[in-house]
This record gives structure tokens, sequence and C-alpha cells, in this order.
């Protein structure tokens, strides 16, 4: 079970905001193997820009290109094998960081700081107490002012109060106050108690206090005591009472900002503060161009620009923050600005952003299949101007909009590069990669299958060569050339893709060549295994016969799992097929699998053969099996099987024998038991075949129990469903 990644900053930053369905995350997590897709899907994200995409992939894909940060998808980890995933189609969880262990909190203090303030305080001689510091109680990102009131805001004050020229006196009175400072988030009455008399004292003493204020939420005293203080000689207190007085006036136009479920209504923001608060950023930024506050003042600006619906400069500063600024210039990491561009900007954009890169994974989200297209042609092309300087990526979106949204292969085609270049980038592999879907969308499969050959060799960023083979396995499989997935010189090496179409699509013949000379002995059995099944199930009694003499005296007895498509840990080994029904734990005698298929060879309608193949499938939980699940139309495997027959169903055997006038006393009770134990114990079906009315059981019932009532099975029903 996995979600897709929201880190707590993120979750904060929107303080539980709903996801809209846009691109956030699903509770679990299994692969739909297609290249193709018009509608989100977290757990299903390929590498090149698509609609299908969760947002913040396309957007990692254009910062690859931007050589911001590499893609870098996590391994696969057991969790992902057991949901049955190769490299892709991949979850969204991949690209995340991974978490710290559960035994490694990731708010632990500043080690170097905490020491710092320790030495300063016992330059005044002041022992420091063992106390709780009150900002450092919160998560990782958690939205409250209170975070500043750590070590470091608390080790700049006392260095400066050590600097100042004032009594030692005061100094200890000053530091005292902040060290108790740190133990709360709220404070009544006055911080400092005591006599300050020294002119810097006092400033020191009035910016302390405007900072209780401010932590404690009231803003207007908090206001005009950093602005008293900004008016020292003390170059630090200049600079930090300027960029408090513009943080509190964006605390007090946020105050009422959000309900009692931390829910943002915006229309409930305190405008003329909000303008006060950038006004107060950008001057801060503008005095103090390298000031120790640059970093912090940068990031609020985000927030005053998305509390203030401007979406314009609030892409300004996202693509800023991703693109030009460096690592120290970010107040969070590239990661947790994807998220929070993704929650803040891109799930609740009014569609004009401005910035090329955001806007092209905007559009990409609004070309996702509604009706009616939230993005419309007319839409686009007034966003002509916004990419004036990335005409290929403008053009890269008229084609996806064509395909995706119009249904216009052809025109998208025009649209695209027709020469392959001679690296692929992930742009560049988007352009080949849309193309090569538009090819197809035409039927033109031999042209869209060349294509796909040409970019293998180019394919060196990652995940790219993984999707290109999952596009030519689909390429083969649906213009029926299925035994070139197989052949020797097969360029598809991905596992996961040749067992879903062994056990979908494949025919006995090829079946029976993978056994042959399959390397990867997993293909090998699994080969095996699905040749042996649907013999079988598809009532192919003497094939089954012939095949089965090709199974080793002593079968593997390793557990094909995610090949055979079972998931967390499912499975069944080839010993199957040696299933001795002298081990069946219903009191019915039944012969090993092998006799009752010869049975059924000679006899199609012989009461204990249907009744014990029926036990086969029951007590080896082949009910529903994998095997017998259809594809999804339009992803990998979902063609016809070339395996002919149509397969058992339990239940239609049962109900052979019960119509039956010739069946024996025993065979009839027991296949009226088991019919009716097909609907036990909620009413559903669980033994595949036509489902049957409640009056039929009903029928069934009361035929068991006056008719074979004297049986153990007649005997031990007491209901039926």
């Amino acid at each position: 079970m996995r979600i897709g990644f929201l880190s707590p900053l993120a979750l904060a930053l929107l303080a539980g905001i709903s996801q809209q369905a846009l691109a956030s995350s699903d509770d679990s997590c299994y692969p739909d193997w297609r290249v193709s897709r018009d509608s989100l899907d977290p757990c299903n994200n390929l590498p090149f820009l698509s609609p299908g995409n969760d947002s913040r992939v396309n957007l990692r894909l254009l910062l690859s290109d931007k050589k911001v940060a590499a893609l870098a998808p996590n391994a696969l980890d057991d969790t992902d094998r057991a949901e049955g995933y190769g490299q892709v189609p991949f979850a969204v969880y991949r690209l995340s960081p991974v978490a710290a262990g559960d035994d490694e909190p990731d708010d632990k203090p500043d080690d170097s700081r905490t020491a710092e303030l320790d030495t300063l305080l016992k330059t005044l001689g002041i022992k420091r107490e063992d106390y709780k510091t009150a900002g450092e109680a919160f998560l990782s990102g958690e939205g409250s002012r209170c975070r500043s009131n750590d070590d470091d805001s608390a080790t700049a004050f006392v260095s400066q109060v050590i600097k100042a020229d004032m009594p030692d006196t005061e100094r200890v009175l000053l530091a005292r106050a902040r060290l108790q400072l740190l133990t709360a988030c709220s404070w009544e009455g006055a911080v400092v108690t005591g006599e300050i008399e020294s002119p810097n004292g006092r400033l020191l003493r009035t910016y302390l206090q405007a900072a209780a204020d401010f932590y404690s939420g009231r803003f207007s005293e908090a206001e005009r005591g950093f602005a008293a203080a900004s008016g020292s000689t003390l170059p630090w207190l200049q600079e930090t009472a300027l960029y408090m007085t513009a943080r509190t006036a964006l605390n007090q136009a946020q105050a009422e900002a959000f309900d009692e479920y931390g829910m943002p209504q915006r229309e409930h923001v305190d405008k003329s503060a909000l303008g006060n608060a950038e006004k107060g950023l950008l001057g801060y930024l503008h005095t103090y161009p390298q000031g120790q506050y640059v970093t912090s003042a940068r990031g609020l600006l985000r927030r005053v620009h998305w509390l203030a619906n401007d979406d314009g400069k609030l892409a300004e500063d996202f693509a800023w923050q991703m693109t030009e600024a460096t690592a120290e210039q970010r107040n969070v990491s590239l990661d947790e600005l994807v998220q929070e561009a993704d929650l803040k900007l891109l799930i609740d954009s009014n569609g004009s952003l401005k910035n090329p890169m955001l806007q092209a994974v905007n559009d990409l989200m609004l070309m996702r299949a509604e009706t009616p297209p939230k993005l419309t042609r007319a839409d686009l092309d007034k966003q002509k101007a916004t990419f004036a300087d990335e005409p290929a990526l403008y053009a890269y979106l008229q084609a996806a909009f064509a395909f995706y949204v119009e249904h216009q292969p052809e025109a998208a085609l025009k649209l695209l590069p027709k020469d392959v270049p001679s690296s692929l980038d992930y742009f560049a592999f988007s352009q080949q990669t849309l193309r090569g879907l538009a090819l197809e969308a035409g039927q033109n499969w031999k042209a869209a299958q060349a294509l796909w050959l040409q970019l293998l060799p180019l394919a060196k960023q990652p995940l790219q060569r993984d999707q290109l083979e999952l596009a030519l396995a689909m390429n083969y499989e649906r213009s029926g050339e299925l035994t070139k997935v197989f052949a020797a010189d097969s360029p598809i090496s991905a596992n996961n893709v040749r067992y879903l179409l062994l056990r979908s699509v494949a025919g006995p013949d090829l079946l029976r060549q993978q056994i042959a000379k399959a390397s990867d002995p997993v293909e090998r059995h699994t080969a095996q295994f699905v040749l042996l099944y649907k013999d079988l199930l598809r009532s192919q009694f003497a094939t089954f016969a012939d095949d089965l003499k090709q199974l080793p005296a002593t079968p593997p007895e390793d557990k094909l799992g995610t090949s055979l498509g079972y998931t967390y840990g499912g499975g069944q080994t080839l010993k199957l097929f040696q299933w001795n029904g002298d081990k069946a734990e219903s009191g019915y005698t039944c012969p090993s699998i092998a006799q009752t298929a010869a049975t059924l060879q000679s006899d199609a309608k012989n009461p204990q053969a249907l009744n014990c193949f029926g036990e086969f499938i029951l007590r080896n939980s082949l009910d529903g099996m994998p095997l017998e699940q259809a594809r999804a139309a339009g992803s990998l495997g979902s063609s016809a099987s070339n395996f002919s027959g149509e397969t058992f169903s339990r239940l239609d055997g049962y109900k052979q024998v019960i119509a039956n006038p010739k069946a024996p006393k025993t065979d009839k009770a027991y296949a009226l038991f088991r019919a009716i134990n097909c609907y036990a114990p909620a009413g559903y079906n669980s033994c595949g075949g036509e489902d049957v009315a409640p009056a039929v059981r009903k029928a069934w019932f009361r035929q068991l129990k006056t008719g074979f009532g004297d049986t153990r099975w007649g005997n031990a029903l007491q209901y039926y469903w």
C-alpha cells in the first residue's frame, strides 16, 4: 500500500486543501501498462510530458532538462515488486526523496547552534537549564510562526546583547528573558522584568517585547515595537526589525484567512496588511540584497502572492526559485518547492501563469479527458506570447492538444519534428514519443515500430529505455507480431512486460517456444504454468496430457507470483498440476487432476469428473485467478488471446451435474452442496459462470434437504444465500 508523496511541508502549506483529483495521490498503487493516457493516475507515470502524468512528474522532467535536478527515481523496493511494478510505469512517490527512518526524525535541533548558544550564555555566567524549545515541537514545514522561536533566533539575539554597549547586569536580564521566551509560543505581560537604562538595552528590550507580541498574535503591538526598534544604531537590530515588520504585516494579513479546520479562505485576507507585507519584504530585499533574511523574505513573498491569488507573480516566484536560485537561496528544498508549486499554484491556477515551464505543466493538466474540456484551442492560442522564447514547447502543447483533446493524430504529426535528434533530453523524448503515439493512432504500426527502434540506442536518460521497450512491446502485440517480443534478437528485456504478454496473449506455440528457449528460469516456468493452466481450464484435455509430459517428475517449488499477475505474496507453483485428489478436504473422493482431465476427455459430462474439476479449482484457490482477469482496454496484454477456448467455471460444472438425471446420488448431492456454497456467505457468486437467481438457489437447497438429506452434505448445509 502506497500513497503519493506529500511532505509535511506541502500539507501544511495548504492546511489540508482538497486534491481536486488533479495531481495528488491514491491510497494504493498497481501498474497499468500503457503509454498513451489522457486521465490522471499518480500510480502510473511515464518519463515524457503527458496529461496522464502527475503534474509533479511533468515539472520534474522539465527541471531535469534545465539541469536543475536530474531525474533520479528511487530503486524499486520489495513493495513495488509485490505490487507488480517494473521501472515504468512508475508511481509519483518514486521521484521523492527517501524519507528518514522512524528512528531518525527530520526535526533535530541544530546541535552547532545549540552549542553556540550555550557558549554565549556561559560568558554571561548563565547556566542553561533543561527546557523544551517551543519552536522545535512542530513537524517539518508545519505552518507556525512559532517555528522561528528557536535556538537560531535566540543565538542571534544573545550575540547582539553581548556585543552592544550596555552594563553587564542588563545583558544578563535580556539574555535570561530571551532564554525564557524559548519555552512558549505565547507570552502575557512584560518579557523583561528589571531596570534597563542604557539606550541599546532599551531598544533590545523593545525588540524582545515585540517578538513576544508577534509570537502571541498581538500583531499591532508587535508592528509598533519593531518599528521603534528599527531606529537603533545597531546594524543587526535595524535589519532584523525591518524584516520582522514585514513578517508581522503578513501574519496580520492572514490572521482570519483560515477556518477552524485550517482550510484557506482567501476572501478573508486583510488586503491592506497584505499590501504592507509585500511592500515591506520588497523594501527589505532592496535595502539588504545580501541580508541574512533574504532567503526567508523570498519565501514569504511566495506566500504573499498566494494569499493575494496573484498567479502571475507566484509563477515568477516559483520559476526563479526552481531554475535560477542556488540551494542556499531557497528556503526549502527543490523537491519541497515542486510539492508547494503543485498545491499552491497548479491545482488552483486560473490558467494564466505567464511562465512557459509552469504554463506548460498547467496546460497538460487541463488537457485531461473531461467534457467539456478545461482547455480550449482558443485558450491555447492566447498563450503564444508566453512561449515567445520557447516556440518548440508551444508547438508540443499544440500537438498534444490535437492528439489528446481533438483526437486528430494527423494534425499532431504536422506540429512535431520529423527527424530524430542525435540525443534525447526529456523534451525531445516527449516530442518523439508523441509522434510515435500519433503514428499508431493512425494505424501506421510499421512507421511507429521503426521510430521506437530508432530511439532505443539514443535513450540515455533514466527510464527512457524502459518506456521504449513498453511502447515497442505494445506495438508488436497490437500489430499481430507478438513473436518479435520473444525473438532471439528482441530488444525487449523488461521481465514484467514479457511475463504479462505470456500470461495474457501468448498462444500455445509461443508458450512452448519459451519453455524450450527462454534464458530466464522464471520466464520458462511461467510459460509452462500458463500453458498447462490454459490447456486444462479451457478444456483442451488431450493437449494438456501431452504438455504435462514435459513437466519434470519433481517440478520446481519456487512460487510464481507477480509473473502470473499475483500481488502481495500470492502465487502458485508448477506442483499444482500434480494435485492428488485424495487430499481433498471435503470428504468427496477425487483422483489426480491428470486422471480427471483424462476422464473428461473421454466423457465431457462425467459427474464425478466435473465435480473433481471443480474441487481442483476450489482447493487450489483458482477462482478469480489473475490469469483470468481481463486487461483494461488499451493497455499491454489487452488484445485477444491467441489461446482458444472458454474458461471452465465450476458453477457451470455443478449445474451440469445437477441437471443430469443419470448422475449418481453422491455426485448430485455434492454438486448441489457446492453450487449453493458458491454464493456463501454474502450472496455473490465466487465460482464464475452465469449467475443464478435466489429462487434457483432456494430450489437447490430444497432439493438437497429433501432428496439428499441423508448425505453428509445434505445434513451439513443449513442455509442458502
